[in-house]
């Protein structure tokens, strides 16, 4: 059981301590039944000579299907001439790809018998777009690229849009998931800019942005850079600046981290809690523990954090947690994840804390105007 300062928590529905919501693992197992329950009806409405007027109607259904696990879920349906797919796309949103790729992975077996499950739109060279009643190829783009550290910078234009008003000019937005697979273009997409003019200078079709990533940018990590689990474990190392105002505040002293999930980051340094939001009310909480670094000796403390992780996944067993990464400051240790049984993590933290060799323990998440709860207490003056 959590304790802090002795007391047991009682759940409660504050930001702090959010267990009072149904957890995501618990929600994908009630939606995995729903789809398998009901998936005829998608397979025979996609049946229908005429797709156009039962479309709505399939959109509706899908996501009545779904909606145990997704508050907006976000899809396309399909078929390949001989499975049924169901593309669950994270549209642009690093934290909802985590999602989508935990979610994928809990889909039942006999429903792979007849479903391809991915997540984010494959590529497609050949694709052409009809929206607004303008039909766009990918070979009608064009695109001047400059490299990044590990990916690219982009400014699109096309001629066919150029006097369409800026809402129809998104359309390329789609095009570019196309060119390159929706997974890939998160992946490797730094910016993006739509131009209203052509500029002088080399430029490209959409359709050869592939082959030019493949060969120029990352050609090791092309073959793989549609695959949403690999995708989910890219980290990126920061650095930060501790504060010197002598207060000890949650990630404030940090000097060195490293992170698979960007995003999270950002919007807690930043103050802003939409990733939280979003996420929180399908019953996902990304959060961090943060504990004492008093008396450990600094060699040991990336091996310290390496310990606490396996051993909290060991203990919370599958399907409770994803770690994303974490950080060392000048007074505490950090270890991020995303939780998807919020309350199970909490408890088996607290046991693996309990011997572990750290003065105090917390739990934390990522906003900033939450309350750390204590899991391990030893100290008055502990967080």
């Amino acid at each position: 059981m959590l304790e802090l300062g002795g007391n047991t928590l009682e759940p409660r529905e504050n930001l702090s301590l959010p267990i009072h919501i149904k957890p995501f693992r618990v929600r994908s197992a009630e939606a995995w039944s729903s789809f398998l329950s009901g998936e005829h009806e998608l397979r025979a409405l996609m049946a229908e000579p005429d797709r156009a007027a039962v479309s709505e109607t399939l959109a509706e259904r899908c996501a009545g299907l779904l909606a145990p696990a997704f508050a907006n879920p976000a899809f396309e349906l399909g078929h390949n001439g001989e499975r049924y797919e169901l593309i669950l796309t994270p549209e642009g949103d690093r934290t909802r790809l985590f999602q989508l790729a935990y979610f994928r992975k809990q889909a039942p077996r006999e429903l792979l018998e007849r479903w391809n499950i991915q997540v984010g739109r494959t590529q497609s060279t050949s694709f052409i777009l009809r929206m607004y009643g303008r039909d766009i190829a990918l070979e009608d783009v064009q695109v001047w690229v400059e490299n990044t550290e590990g990916g690219v910078g982009l400014e699109l234009y096309c001629e066919k849009l150029r006097s369409a008003p800026r809402e129809e000019r998104y359309m390329l937005y789609i095009l570019l998931d196309q060119a390159l697979g929706e997974i890939a273009a998160m992946r490797y997409v730094d910016y993006l800019d739509l131009l209203e003019e052509a500029k002088p200078g080399k430029s490209m079709t959409l359709n050869q942005l592939a082959g030019y990533i493949a060969a120029e940018v990352d050609p090791e990590g092309w073959p793989q850079a549609g695959d949403p689990e690999l995708a989910c474990r890219r980290y990126t190392a920061y650095e930060g600046k501790p504060s010197e105002d002598g207060e000890l505040v949650p990630r404030r002293d940090i000097f060195a981290g490293v992170t698979c999930c960007i995003p999270l980051i950002q919007s807690y340094f930043q103050g802003d809690s939409y990733y939280m939001d979003q996420l929180g009310q399908d019953g996902i909480f990304p959060g961090f523990f943060y504990y004492s670094l008093e008396g450990v000796d600094p060699k040991t403390v990336l091996d310290l954090r390496d310990q606490l992780e396996q051993a909290i996944t060991a203990r919370c067993g599958e399907g409770v947690v994803t770690f994303t990464g974490g950080a060392t400051g000048t007074e505490m240790g950090y270890l991020d994840f995303i939780a998807w049984d919020l309350k199970i993590l909490l408890d088996s933290a607290a046991e693996v804390f309990a011997g572990a060799p750290v003065n105090w323990a917390a739990f934390h998440t990522f906003r900033q105007d939450a309350e750390g709860i204590g899991l391990k207490l030893e100290q008055e003056d502990a967080l």
